[in-house]
């Protein structure tokens, strides 16, 4: 398995192959209390460009602490490209992951090709009963339901509830913290890269609406709405997200 250190701290992440220089490289960074798992549909089925997800800090198989704070998971996806001499690239997050995303897009441009935004807002409120839940220790697995479309299978939401309750609470209610103080609703015209916006239609957790500010005052944006998904596309509807961003990355 593939780590990588980090600032004195072993980082686990998967790419698709081997790396090939010369192809575009996209960084995928996932939501709160997810790992590079949530990236599973597009590093197995991407063959032109060079595709790389890790575990955040304190995540999946990652060392480290997770952090209540957008800006140093923001950090730390600097870190980790620095340390794979990544120079160029697109930065691909889903939900706090696109937080995550649009944080680096306004502070470090310069290294990036373009943004891919799934999911995601340039606020995201966290509902104040899961807040509660997790300070008290309990996993607010009710969350799930809202993640996916309702026309997803039990077999589908049943899975996805043990992945949750695998993850530690810490993570949980550090991350869901992080997503509920970000808020660049008033910076995002500072983001000039070509960004792409994927949002499922279905999407209860953040709405099509939270997109569609996104792409009306980011300057250079598209919107792809994705058809039967809910919060999850990436891993509802992998043809739709996949062939958006093929299009997206033929662009650039």
């Amino acid at each position: 398995m593939p780590y990588i250190d980090v600032l004195g701290k072993k980082t686990y992440f998967q790419q698709s192959g081997n790396f090939q220089a010369g192809l575009k490289t996209i960084l995928c960074v996932h939501g709160a209390g997810g790992t590079s798992e949530n990236w599973i549909y597009q590093l197995s089925n991407f063959n032109k460009c060079n595709m790389i997800a890790p575990d955040l800090p304190g995540h999946g198989l990652s060392e480290g602490s997770p952090s209540d704070s957008i800006n140093e998971y923001r950090d730390f996806v600097l870190n980790f490209a620095q340390a794979l001499e990544m120079s160029s690239f697109v930065l691909m997050g889903h939900s706090m992951g696109g937080a995550i995303a649009l944080e680096f897009a306004i502070a470090h441009p310069i290294v990036l090709k373009g943004l891919i935004i799934v999911g995601s807002g340039a606020r995201l409120r966290v509902n104040p009963s899961v807040l509660d839940a997790l300070s008290k220790g309990r996993c607010p697995v009710e969350n799930i339901e809202y993640s996916y479309s309702k026309n997803s299978s039990p077999a589908i939401l049943d899975k996805a509830r043990l992945a949750m309750n695998d993850v530690p609470i810490d993570v949980l209610k550090a991350d869901f913290y992080a997503c509920n103080k970000f808020d660049i609703m008033n910076r995002l015209t500072r983001i000039e890269i070509p960004v792409l916006v994927i949002c499922g239609e279905e999407d209860r957790m953040t709405p099509l609406k939270y997109s569609d500010y996104l792409c009306n005052n980011l300057p250079n944006s598209n919107l792809v709405p994705v058809n039967n998904a809910g919060h999850m596309a990436m891993l509802e509807r992998p043809d739709q997200v996949n062939g958006a961003i093929t299009k997206f990355l033929e662009m650039l």
